[in-house]
């Protein structure tokens, strides 16, 4: 589930199928040939496949040639060493020496499991790091160990308008929460901060579709539906969204001891990114049956809701991407086929024959 209110696009004939295991040996092959240690690059690929298996392409396989690039330009560092610089028992504060993002992440996203499993709560700051990626699939590690899990990130210069302005006052930060629940779709909020994220514009582009009205400002801060003349993204839900965008830059550039987006001048591949993750043991603040039994009641009563559209079932946040992945893992995975050209020509750099 998304801040912005239009659904990734499909649309068959533009696609092709991936399958999914030469997709990772594809992926582990470039991270390694760029001198990561196969372990990290099959937790970077494993991060990013688990993006395209919720549908979220823009965060996915698609952006390895970006991480790839960077590498070759020195700003990501393949064998970088993730030092704890302060540590207690519920936190810790990590210096991901400009590894690779999905990386850092998480190794930060296991140490917060680890202290919230001993102490009830576990919270880990990174600085000096690199985007992440898809916010849901680290707070999905949380879930699979049966807690409750949330993280943001800080991804970049001032790129959100401020509520109120036409000119970008903060990034535009990812938030995410994961909910355990016992059977089906575990409760996901993942969400950008602005209308829509970059990526997803990138997406609606490379299926030839428009900018949706009222969520961008070019360069002279009037609205455009045109991609290709995007600077400035507006806010979701005007001061709400503009809010909670601030209150993650706080939490992530302030709180990891770097910047917050206005006072970021360089790209972000130079800048870097901040992440805080936050995890709660639910078995240690009440008994786990009570939990669920609350919970599974009022995901019942929601689904019975009556609802506007009759061809449209109510849904929580996370059942479509949920939905999605199941799809994904018994079909296979269905890209764009630019998507999937891309891969094909990253797969020619290290003389892999792709299946696709």
């Amino acid at each position: 589930m998304s801040s912005d209110h239009f659904a990734p696009p499909q649309d068959r004939s533009q696609e092709v199928q991936i399958p999914l295991g030469p997709l990772k040996e594809l992926l582990v092959k470039l991270f390694v040939r760029m001198g990561m240690f196969e372990v990290e690059a099959e937790i970077a690929a494993d991060r990013l496949i688990e993006a395209d298996l919720r549908g979220i392409h823009s965060h996915g396989s698609r952006t390895a040639e970006r991480y790839l690039d960077s590498m070759d330009m020195g700003d990501i560092d393949p064998r970088a060493q993730i030092l704890t610089l302060k540590e207690t028992p519920a936190i810790a504060v990590l210096d991901g020496s400009k590894s690779m993002g999905h990386v850092a992440a998480t190794r930060a996203m296991e140490l917060a499991i680890k202290k919230a499993g001993e102490v009830g709560t576990g919270t880990v700051v990174v600085k000096n790091s690199h985007h992440f990626g898809a916010a849901a699939v680290y707070v999905l590690m949380a879930v699979k160990a049966g807690m409750i899990g949330y993280c943001t990130t800080n991804t970049g210069r001032a790129t959100v308008a401020a509520h109120g302005s036409t000119q970008g006052a903060t990034a535009n930060n990812a938030i995410a929460w994961g909910v355990p629940t016992r059977e089906g779709a575990p409760f996901v909020l993942d969400m950008a901060c602005a209308k829509t994220s970059w990526g997803k514009l990138e997406t609606q582009a490379m299926y030839g579709l428009p900018v949706p009205p009222g969520y961008a400002l070019d360069n002279e801060g009037k609205e455009t539906t045109d991609s290709s003349t995007v600077k400035t993204l507006l806010p979701a839900a005007g001061p709400r969204g503009y809010g909670l965008a601030m209150v993650s830059s706080i939490l992530t550039g302030a709180l990891a001891g770097g910047k917050l987006p206005i006072n970021k001048t360089k790209p972000p591949e130079i800048e870097g990114s901040e992440h805080f993750f936050y995890v709660i043991d639910l078995k240690q603040f009440v008994e786990e049956e009570h939990f669920h039994a609350e919970l599974d009641s009022a995901i019942k009563a929601i689904h019975q809701l009556s609802t506007v559209n009759e061809n449209e079932p109510v849904r929580l946040p996370g059942e479509l991407e949920w939905e999605q992945t199941q799809r994904s893992l018994s079909e296979g995975l269905l890209v764009h086929r630019d998507h999937a050209n891309l891969l094909k020509e990253l797969a020619e750099r290290v003389r892999f024959d792709v299946p696709w």
